[in-house]
């Protein structure tokens, strides 16, 4: 199963749910399980971010842009594709 760790937004991979943070030495910390659906907070200030839409013509384009700082993904043709992409961290 995988998991948000809200104290220093990382996702980890793990059997049980954890109570503490051995990066940053947090106990009781908030969790979150994370699916295909869950949308990681900014990289950068950890804000929310918020899926974009626009066309060019008749091509349509996605991407999503932290509300906090303004930090987006690159445009992707794929609504899915570019949610992949906001939550890469590599």
């Amino acid at each position: 199963m995988k998991y948000l760790l809200k104290c220093c937004s990382r996702v980890i991979d793990v059997d049980n749910k954890p109570i503490w943070c051995i990066k940053c030495g947090e106990h009781d910390i908030e969790v979150i399980e994370f699916t295909e659906e869950t949308l990681l907070p900014c990289p950068f200030c950890g804000g929310d971010a918020m899926a974009q839409a626009s066309t060019w013509g008749a091509n349509p384009f996605y991407w999503y842009e932290c509300e906090d700082c303004g930090c987006m993904t690159a445009d992707f043709s794929d609504f899915y594709e570019a949610k992949k992409r906001w939550n890469q961290r590599n």
